[in-house]
């Protein structure tokens, strides 16, 4: 580490050999010695030594030039008279400090149907590009996000650099237990339903297959005999397979809006920065309008500062009704895609769809299927 910063010198006189001589018995560490002429010799020490060594040279009647900087010192010094340059660094660094404490992208990764409904939330609640990561609580956000979708397992938010990065696992929540005081230990049915297999693994049985059942009802009682007769509590447990129904409904749009355009334009040149934006055309007043944008990138990867170029064209919108053919398959389409997930994990035996009907500017479609699937679900009781 001690050479990383050295001096070199020249050094003019008869027998330049007795200098570094003498120089070593006192104790001076030369790096490098080259002798360039007869009577000329080029030294490289280290700049604590080259005031003893200049000194010693004097004494014994030698030349010696003016120490020259090499390696780490003469960047230093080379940048030391460039006033400019160190103002630009110094100013680079600072901008890329801040810009790292702001959010420049949000990303929603594996949201499948849920990704409009986190980017509306998003936008309800101005976690947007360009905002700090101090105004960003990750731990609330997932919190919030997972109560407004229940039907997801978990929600992830991270950091990735200045990314905001939010994933989301699907998924279906454990159906509830049900509690009822009266009835510890049984088994009840979860849903309407008609029996088609019972299975008691503890308990005694209080429905048959081929009952219609209804929802809360005991199916398998928490009760059996005990050796001399006495009915004795127990853990109801078992497996009640039953036909259930499952029945969607599905609104699809009977009329569309075409946007047509009036004629009118407006081409608008805007400079965005972390700081805000600026643009020296205020927007027309258009109450509709299409929007497209040009963004080039100004500042790099470094510096977020875009130029947009944005075209604004007025339209109005001309209400006109849907082919009732085409609406309606696209409302059986729906509905079945529906069924299906709604229906999922369980198997439909059967399945049909309702009619369409008109309702305003929309067209219904209910779809019902019938599944197998076990609807017992244990509840819970004080015990005596």
């Amino acid at each position: 580490m001690k050479w990383l910063f050295s001096v070199r010198c020249r050094v003019t006189g008869l027998n330049v050999e007795k200098l570094i001589n003498e120089a070593r018995k006192r104790g001076l560490v030369l790096k490098k010695a080259r002798r360039e002429q007869n009577r000329a010799l080029t030294v490289e020490l280290s700049p604590r030594d080259y005031g003893p060594f200049q000194s010693l040279a004097g004494e014994m009647g030698y030349e010696i030039g003016p120490a020259e900087p090499l390696g780490p010192l003469r960047l230093i010094r080379h940048l030391s008279h460039r006033a400019g340059l160190w103002t630009g660094i110094c100013f680079a660094l600072a901008l890329l400090i801040w810009s790292l404490g702001y959010v420049w992208q949000i990303r929603v990764e594996n949201a499948g149907p849920y990704a409009g409904e986190i980017r509306l939330f998003l936008e309800e609640n101005a976690i947007r590009p360009g905002i700090r990561r101090s105004a960003v609580d990750l731990e609330a956000l997932r919190e919030s996000l997972e109560w407004r979708l229940p039907k997801v397992k978990w929600v992830r938010a991270e950091w990735a650099g200045v990314t905001l990065r939010l994933r989301v696992e699907e998924g279906t929540p454990p159906p509830t237990t049900e509690t009822d005081d009266a009835r510890m230990g049984d088994v009840a049915a979860a849903e309407d339903g008609v029996l088609k297999r019972l299975t008691v693994y503890a308990g005694t049985p209080a429905a048959k297959p081929g009952d219609l059942v209804k929802k809360g009802q005991v199916l398998i009682r928490g009760e059996e005999r005990g050796k001399n007769g006495e009915t004795v509590p127990v853990r109801a447990r078992g497996e009640a397979v039953a036909r259930a129904w499952i029945t969607v409904r599905v609104r699809v749009p009977a009329v569309e809006y075409v946007s047509l355009p009036t004629g009118r334009s407006q081409e608008r040149r805007i400079l965005q920065t972390p700081a805000g934006s600026f643009c020296a055309a205020s927007e027309d007043g258009y109450l509709i309008c299409e929007r497209t944008r040009t963004v080039l990138p100004v500042g790099g990867a470094w510096l977020p500062v875009f130029f947009t170029r944005e075209t604004r064209t007025e339209v109005w919108l001309e209400k006109r009704e849907r082919d009732a053919d085409a609406v309606r398959a696209e409302a059986e389409d729906a509905a079945l895609i529906a069924l299906e997930k709604a229906a999922y994990p369980h198997e439909m035996v059967d399945k049909w769809l309702n009619c369409g009907m008109i309702e305003g500017d929309n067209m219904i479609v209910t779809a019902t299927a019938e599944i197998e699937k076990d609807i017992g679900r244990r509840r819970l009781r004080n015990t005596p």
